[in-house]
């Protein structure tokens, strides 16, 4: 596995580059460690020495830290004075707090092996003593260093960058992200049975890294569905503006080819009506019973019958005006055929049942937009107009009811329909956003991307 992880420092945390080894020694073995040193630089090396990485006014202390902090192995050189330094045994101890790779250097004997500190007794030791042969003790040393440096490259890196989201307060900047997360995340699982093992402080930071992922990932995600979903409104009453748009244009279409049709009803009734009969008609004596004796009356009344029958949503009836001021006299009659005992007696004075049935006397007109309701509770739309003689002098008026169930079923059939497809569209935008979101969902591996690391498969 190659690793991304780059050393970032941060403003309040600045980290020294980072180091092949860093070398813990005591002052009585300084010759030898610059030997050591020497070896190192001339293969192209960098090991961290006190002499030389600690810049002046620098607390010594803290620099040591860093210098430990960025080496991938802990190099102790094992000697009587190193083993009872007490400023050593800080530093194996500040190494051992962070999971480094110890590598201990036998360079003088004559020490008490108990006394030694527990991460060094427990790693075995490489002898470089006088007696030993130098070249040969650091090509073992070198093959030491080299063998899984990969892992022990990115534990020193990973530490460095979890030390600098801990010191600089847990600040999200600093947090890993793409690939360099990625890469953490596979080595922690993988990590886990290998030396040196992967400390808390580098799960948590993983962790906390992996949990800012997965919000963002979820914020980005809720969003997305924001827009979804306004977009999906929007369209929603967009296409509803649309269809009730649609709906009046239908309607009102609707209600002029009934007004067409009634007036066309209306010229072809009067067309069948003869003036100068009706005129003779209406100059008849009122009575409660029928003139049925009076052919003038049975013919009239047969092209009444004839009308509701060739438009059998229509009631006719014809009238006269009354002497009574603003009154009418109903002289033939529909409901007399079809309902003999509620219906108007022969010239029975009314009042008129629209304002526009006393214009009627003059000309056409029509009132299907006010319905009025007769005796009967009935809603009723009319339309009125003159019968005329030869001279064309109204001689009095044609009405023609309509049950108002008959524009309203009109009306109310194209309401289901708009009604209808609205459903239907609302349905598909519904079912289109939902699978256009879940075409756009992040998978599964990356929502459980955000789960504990120690949960990461090896």
């Amino acid at each position: 596995m190659t690793s991304s992880l780059t050393n970032t420092p941060g403003p309040q945390y600045a980290q020294p580059g980072t180091n092949d080894v860093f070398i813990s020694y005591s002052r009585r073995d300084k010759a030898f460690v610059q030997t050591l040193d020497r070896a190192f630089r001339n293969i192209g090396r960098d090991p961290w020495i006190d002499w030389d990485d600690i810049r002046k006014g620098e607390d010594w202390w803290e620099s040591i830290k860093r210098g430990i902090e960025a080496a991938n192995t802990f190099i102790f050189v094992v000697s009587p004075d190193s083993v009872a330094s007490k400023v050593c045994r800080q530093e194996i101890d500040y190494a051992a707090q962070h999971n480094k790779r110890f590598l201990p250097v036998i360079h003088r004997e004559g020490f008490d092996p108990s006394q030694a500190h527990p991460s060094i007794s427990r790693h075995n030791w490489l002898f470089f003593r006088e007696s030993d042969s130098f070249e040969q003790a650091f090509q073992e040393l070198l093959h030491t260093l080299d063998t899984d440096l990969e892992h022990v490259a990115i534990h020193t890196r990973l530490l460095v960058r979890a030390l600098e989201w801990e010191h600089g307060g847990h600040d999200s900047s600093y947090l890993l992200r793409g690939s360099d997360l990625f890469s953490a995340q596979q080595w922690l699982g993988q990590a886990i049975n290998k030396e040196p093992r992967p400390t808390d402080l580098q799960a948590a930071y993983v962790q906390a890294s992996l949990e800012a992922r997965l919000a963002l990932v979820r914020s980005r995600q809720k969003a997305r569905w924001s827009v979804v979903l306004i977009t999906v409104i929007a369209n929603l009453a967009f296409i509803a503006a649309g269809l009730l748009q649609i709906r009046y244009f239908l309607i009102e279409n609707a209600r002029m080819r009934v007004e067409e049709a009634v007036e066309t009803t209306l010229e072809a009734a009067l067309d069948g009506i003869d003036g100068e009969e009706f005129a003779q008609l209406a100059q008849l004596p009122p009575s409660s019973q029928q003139p049925l004796n009076n052919p003038l009356y049975r013919r009239h009344q047969a092209w009444i019958a004839t009308i509701h029958k060739l438009v059998p949503n229509s009631f006719p009836e014809t009238y006269i005006l009354s002497d009574e001021p603003g009154q009418v006299e109903i002289v033939g009659d529909i409901y007399r055929l079809l309902y003999p005992e509620e219906s108007y007696e022969f010239r029975e004075t009314v009042a008129p049942y629209q304002p526009e049935m006393l214009t009627g006397l003059a000309y056409n007109v029509q009132n299907l937009s006010d319905p009025y309701y007769d005796e009967y509770g009935e809603r009723l739309l009319s339309i009125y107009g003159p019968i005329r003689d030869a001279e064309g002098n109204a001689v009095g008026g044609l009405a023609l009811q309509y049950n108002d169930e008959y524009v309203s079923a009109i009306q109310d059939y194209v309401a289901v329909v708009i009604r209808n497809s609205c459903i239907i569209a609302a349905l598909w935008f519904i079912v289109s956003s939902w699978l256009i979101l879940k075409a756009t969902r992040p998978p599964k591996e990356l929502l459980d991307f955000g789960q504990p690391a120690s949960t990461a498969k090896g």
